[in-house]
């Protein structure tokens, strides 16, 4: 396809405030983490949400611009075994599919998937750290 593109802007922040509101929203998560922060420092009490770094994949068509974005949302636990880990990846996911992800700016999600899940050590042998791994496909 040849023709002009409309105007290209990415739906990376309105995603990202949308994925924020809706877990620091829910009662139940938010009983069971001291916060969901975009930024964390040495003083951050455990245990905590974060939203991780997105990957985006452009789909253009020939009337709007589409884009696949990757997400990665973590729990982070000083708890001695997984299990307040595996409780919170559980209540995180379900805070982040329980309605639709409310977009600003004129974009709109098409579909959204949870790819998959995980719970690791982190390096230093104590941090428990669930990874939940979301596919949300956004057309502007």
């Amino acid at each position: 396809y040849m023709g002009i593109l409309p105007p290209i802007q990415t739906a990376l922040e309105p995603l990202h405030t949308a994925f924020y509101n809706q877990l620091s929203e829910d009662a139940a998560l938010k009983s069971k983490v001291t916060g969901v922060y975009d930024y964390v420092d040495e003083n951050t009490k455990f245990p905590y949400v974060t939203i991780g770094d997105p990957t985006v994949s452009p789909f253009p068509t020939k009337t709007s611009h589409g884009e696949e974005i990757l997400v990665n949302l973590h729990v982070f636990s000083k708890y001695k075994g997984k299990t307040e880990a595996f409780g919170i990846l559980n209540l995180m996911v379900r805070a982040a599919t329980k309605s639709d992800l409310q977009l600003e700016g004129g974009f709109t999600v098409i579909r959204m998937e949870l790819e998959g899940m995980n719970v690791i050590t982190d390096i230093d042998g104590k941090t428990k750290h669930g990874i939940a791994r979301f596919k949300v496909w956004v057309n502007n």
